[in-house]
């Protein structure tokens, strides 16, 4: 390596004799054989660079049991200084140097998501690009970085640029078999909707729509998957409730995209049986307080007043809404407070509050 012939013409220089020259080669091959390719360091040094890191990994733990801004910003410090320390020790290809970047993009993806929510671009953008440097090692941190690098340009108007960052990201989490590539079809579904490419988002709509009912339809056959109702008796659905409530909110999310981009498309018998079938998905299994009974109810009404009386799809949206039992239940947990990542995936129906910031084209350093 570069720091071991260094070393080596510290100690052995040119002008020597030729038992310096053997000698010179000698530790040239020792560097050369060294386990796993990891560098040659001097005697001691690798002693003192394993003390240096246990000291750092104390302080990282340390850091990681606060949650003031300060602590995060030490943690991050602390990721930094130990990933330096093991490129030292080890080789670049060693679990030990891969962990530490995994550590660190996690901490960088989960640090800019924060700055996000406190409208803290610059620095979010930062970190998420240092996420980007050390998300090599896997396609799981590359995705989740692509996806938050995403989310930041569709907040500053880019949207361009984002839906380049979410093709990336679907690419992997398709290739991987992922559950999070559902989401990412919304997300694609909500920026390419306010480009108006609505025949697009209209796809990836339908995209999440498929890939949730896969994950979905193993659990209804297993009867794993229950709502509250004559027929389940009480409770929460049994079994990973909170995992499989996750992908009935997205479900409900997938069907509100996929009636808001018939209604662009001006198919409103389409987007009233989407609504219909959202809110048929919600009233089962979701919290009464859930805000998407709200946004599925009203957007549901507002698409009725465009249809003839009597219609087919008026007829159909109530055998939907009908089919099953309403939850009862409410857990009083604040459900109805809308969060950002909801925001994130829903496609707005009102055309006029679209981001119109992204008529240019995006520069070629964003993307």
């Amino acid at each position: 390596s570069s720091s071991s012939c260094t070393w080596l013409s510290r100690k052995f220089p040119s002008s020597g004799g030729k038992a310096s020259e053997r000698c010179a080669r000698s530790l040239a091959a020792a560097c050369v054989m060294a386990p796993a390719g990891e560098p040659y360091l001097p005697p001691g040094e690798r002693q003192e660079l394993m003390r240096e890191i246990g000291i750092c990994d104390g302080e990282t733990e340390e850091a990681r049991r606060g949650d003031a801004p300060k602590d995060q910003q030490q943690l991050l410090v602390c990721l930094e200084r130990g990933l330096h320390l093991r490129r030292r020790l080890f080789a670049e290809s060693s679990s030990e140097v891969t962990s530490a970047c995994r550590h660190l993009c996690e901490a960088c993806n989960f640090a800019a998501t924060r700055m996000l929510q406190t409208d803290n671009l610059k620095g979010a953008c930062d970190l998420l690009k240092r996420a980007e440097q050390v998300a090599d090692k896997s396609d799981l941190d590359r995705s989740i970085t692509w996806n938050n690098l995403a989310c930041y340009y569709r907040r500053i108007g880019k949207l361009r640029t984002a839906v380049s960052f979410l093709e990336r990201a679907l690419a992997i989490e398709e290739h991987m078999g992922s559950a999070d590539a559902a989401q990412t079809h919304l997300n694609l579904c909500a920026t390419l909707s306010q480009l108006q490419r609505h025949n697009d988002a209209l796809y990836h709509a339908q995209s999440a729509l498929i890939r949730v009912y896969e994950m979905l339809s193993p659990l209804m056959l297993s009867g794993e998957l229950a709502g509250t109702g004559v027929d389940a008796g009480s409770g929460p659905p049994v079994g990973d409730s909170e995992s499989m409530l996750e992908q009935v909110t997205v479900l409900c999310i997938a069907y509100h995209n996929l009636a808001v981009e018939h209604e662009y498309l001006k198919k409103h018998e389409s987007a009233l049986c989407a609504y219909a079938s959202g809110l048929r998905w919600a009233g089962r299994f979701l919290d009464s307080n859930h805000q998407l009974h709200g946004i599925l109810r009203d957007s549901a009404e507002a698409v009725k007043a465009k249809l003839p009386q009597g219609s087919a799809a008026m007829r159909r949206a109530e055998e939907l809404s009908a089919g099953w039992p309403q939850q009862s239940t409410s857990s009083g947990e604040g459900e109805s407070s809308r969060s950002a990542h909801m925001d994130n995936l829903l496609t707005p129906r009102d055309a006029s509050h679209r981001d119109v910031e992204d008529a240019g084209e995006d520069s070629a350093e964003d993307r």
